[in-house]
């Protein structure tokens, strides 16, 4: 209770020296009413969820709250009249505000979390996973690609979160059999929460900052779901393949053989063969976009209309769903709407002077500070914060002076970066998940991680300096 106490307490000094900058620095910041209100209440969310005084997705609420309340249309009488009447800035909409919740990203993610409540309840993920680990044999490298390659393809369209369990708990009796003095074991562990951070960057809906970067890639910018597959995906497979390596030098094996059993039976009812034929009729509309012409967030509504009223997904399946993570990409879309709309982004963006810095270290610098801040707070909350600035500061740039790279791959190679922050335990849940069997230290993971992190970040720029 103490600790919670001094956070709220850092949460509000840290807001009140936000507040005072502007009327230090005038010149750097010149803001209006409603921007400096929102500069507030910007660095007061960034705070809560780096200490987390409450729950993250409670922050997002906190913000839609403070937005609405006092820098809306519809806020309190005094503060929206003291606005109006200095000419203090134009007020949002608090119906844009919150209609964040019904943003086109939230219908997507949650066809995202229809497809894995159905492949969960009726063991296709167990299916799969027996299926496609069975051509890797027993040797323990070859078993740990094996598991990786698996993690990194549920990630892929089940939040990194559930796959991670998932796979724990099927390698749990393949983890027992292995000498607890076996350095192999250490890397048999990491690999799997590794892969499923790396999987989730395969497509809009594996991981949040996808789907927060998609949020901002619209009109020219528009990128449809598999022109994100098809530049993700490839990353995605390098960093797997190049972990792997990684993991099996640094926590050799010593055992020759592990024997992996994974008990599982093909069913044949029809809800089964109705969630088989959603799930793969979902993936190649998703995939053939271009083709058809039904964007990606209404084929999302495939599944969930097809769960529910076959009765493959049921109320309490419903309740299941992680609202959490639909409450805080919901506060991110509204942060960053306020930011873009009352010009605070672009404001904050000139703060440094990106005119001095050519693209490539443009690109360099926002990939490694999104990278940097993942680490040590969820990838969601940093892709709300980062981004809004990120897309603020690319649309001042002279598109002549950027060569082939466009807004969009640089904020999608961003989005990407922030799910590379996975040096510590605390940096994503599938990490948390990892150390909490016990089976690792801290500074297994930071060694693992650290280097892994750092790669994987490498290969993301680099790619896109490549390929574009």
């Amino acid at each position: 209770m103490k600790a919670n106490i001094y956070k709220i307490f850092a949460v509000f000094v840290i807001g009140i020296v936000f507040g005072l900058l502007p009327l230090i620095f005038p010149h750097q910041l010149p803001l209006n009413t409603v921007q400096h209100i929102l500069l507030v209440i910007f660095a007061m969310a960034a705070a809560s969820w780096l200490c987390e005084p409450i729950p993250v997705y409670a922050t997002s609420l906190v913000i839609m709250g403070a937005l609405t309340l006092i820098i809306s249309d519809s806020s309190i009488t005094p503060i929206r009249n003291h606005i109006i009447e200095t000419n203090g800035g134009e007020l949002l909409s608090y119906k844009g505000i919150l209609n964040s919740f019904s943003s086109p990203i939230i219908i997507l993610f949650l066809g995202g979390f229809a497809l894995a409540i159905g492949s969960s309840k009726y063991k296709l993920d167990v299916t799969l996973a027996k299926i496609l680990l069975k051509p890797f044999g027993s040797g323990p490298r070859r078993v740990m690609l094996g598991v990786m390659t698996i993690t990194g393809c549920f990630a892929m369209f089940m939040s990194n979160t559930a796959t991670a369990v998932m796979m724990l708990a099927m390698m749990t009796p393949v983890l027992s059999s292995i000498d607890k003095n076996d350095r192999g074991i250490k890397a048999m562990v990491l690999a799997i929460p590794f892969a499923a951070n790396i999987g989730g960057i395969a497509t809009p809906i594996g991981t949040p900052p996808n789907a927060i970067a998609l949020a901002y890639l619209t009109g020219e910018n528009t990128i449809s779901f598999g022109q994100w597959v098809m530049h993700a995906l490839p990353i995605a497979l390098i960093c797997i393949v190049a972990t792997w390596i990684v993991l099996n030098l640094v926590f050799p094996f010593k055992e020759k053989k592990i024997e992996v059993t994974i008990k599982s039976e093909f069913n044949k009812d029809w809800r089964t063969l109705t969630v088989y034929a959603t799930f793969i009729v979902t993936i190649l509309l998703w995939m053939t976009e271009k083709w058809h012409g039904v964007n990606s967030y209404v084929v999302a509504l495939i599944p969930i209309i097809a769960f529910t009223t076959t009765g493959v997904m049921k109320a309490a399946d419903i309740k299941t769903m992680n609202w959490d993570v639909i409450w805080l990409i919901a506060g991110g879309i509204a942060l960053g709407d306020a930011l873009s709309k009352t010009g605070l982004a672009s404001v904050l963006a000139h703060v440094i002077d990106y005119s001095q810095l050519n693209i490539f270290m443009i690109i360099v610098s926002v990939c490694t500070i999104g990278w940097l801040i993942s680490n040590f707070i969820s990838n969601t909350a940093t892709a709300n914060l980062m981004i809004p600035i990120i897309f603020a500061v690319l649309s001042t740039i002279d598109k002549t002076t950027m060569g082939n790279f466009t807004i969009s791959s640089i904020v999608m190679a961003a989005a990407l970066a922030m799910s590379f922050g996975m040096t510590l335990p605390i940096s994503t849940p599938p990490n948390s998940l990892a150390y909490a069997t016990g089976l690792i230290k801290n500074r297994d993971m930071m060694l693992g991680g650290g280097i892994v992190s750092v790669m994987c970040l490498s290969i993301n720029i680099l790619a896109l300096y490549l390929f574009l």
